[in-house]
């Protein structure tokens, strides 16, 4: 068993009690879909109440780190393909109602990282990345394009994966074939026009208003691990995102 361990005084305690266990999730201590410790179990581990322990528990649940069930304890969370559409997924009809979508390939292409990429995978000049594009399909019509970039180290032989299985969703397929889980994503919204590209994919006309989505996912050790762009054709949708 580990040892106990004392916390800082400048952090309220269950945030370093929620922290410590993070550290020891990162590590690999457990992994996804095993369950924790009980609280009881922490509580004596940190010397402190299962109050504490409680509140650092529910912090991390409310990140989306673990799943509590009931009578059944708190689980490392794992990434499904309904996971991802709920909590990565923002487009939605106008009738407010969220709809899974379908995907279909473009291309899958390695190149050198430009200042872009670089900038914001935090790459070295000239890596090598994967640049996957692909169409996603609501009520069988193509509403958005989207161009996704990763480095071709972290994630080997991602095209020829691809060609093999064409998943839904990607985040899954990261968790489970090359071990990098994404625990949240940083975004940028802003209007801009299709290209000609664009507007054949999305069967529009040049010039058409698009939506587009800058994300970078982050992994559970805090390294940013994709690039997405997600061009939306919203004439019969708009993105919807729940504040808390």
């Amino acid at each position: 068993m580990a040892k106990k361990q004392k916390t800082a005084s400048f952090q309220p305690l269950y945030f370093q009690i929620k922290e410590m266990i993070v550290e020891r999730v990162k590590s690999g201590e457990w992994k996804e879909g095993e369950p924790l410790p009980s609280e009881f179990e922490f509580a004596r581990l940190y010397n402190v109440s299962q109050g504490t322990v409680r509140k650092a528990i529910a912090e991390m649940a409310d990140e989306k780190l673990v799943v509590r069930f009931r009578g059944k304890g708190t689980f490392v969370a794992t990434h499904t393909n309904e996971r991802e559409h709920s909590h990565f997924f923002h487009i939605v009809g106008n009738d407010c109602v969220k709809r899974l979508p379908g995907t279909r390939m473009l291309t899958c292409y390695r190149q050198k990282a430009t200042k872009d990429i670089q900038a914001h995978l935090d790459l070295a000049a000239g890596a090598p990345v994967v640049v996957l594009e692909r169409l996603r399909i609501v009520d069988d019509k193509p509403i958005i394009f989207e161009t996704i970039t990763v480095s071709e180290k972290r994630f080997p032989g991602l095209c020829s994966l691809l060609e093999d299985q064409l998943p839904n969703e990607l985040y899954p397929l990261y968790e489970s074939k090359y071990k990098t889980r994404v625990i949240r994503a940083e975004e940028c919204i802003r209007s801009i026009t299709a290209n000609e590209r664009e507007a054949e994919a999305l069967g529009i006309e040049v010039g058409m208003p698009l939506l587009e989505i800058d994300r970078v996912a982050i992994s559970i050790n805090d390294k940013p691990v994709e690039w997405r762009r997600s061009h939306c054709f919203t004439q019969d949708y708009h993105y919807q995102n729940s504040l808390s």
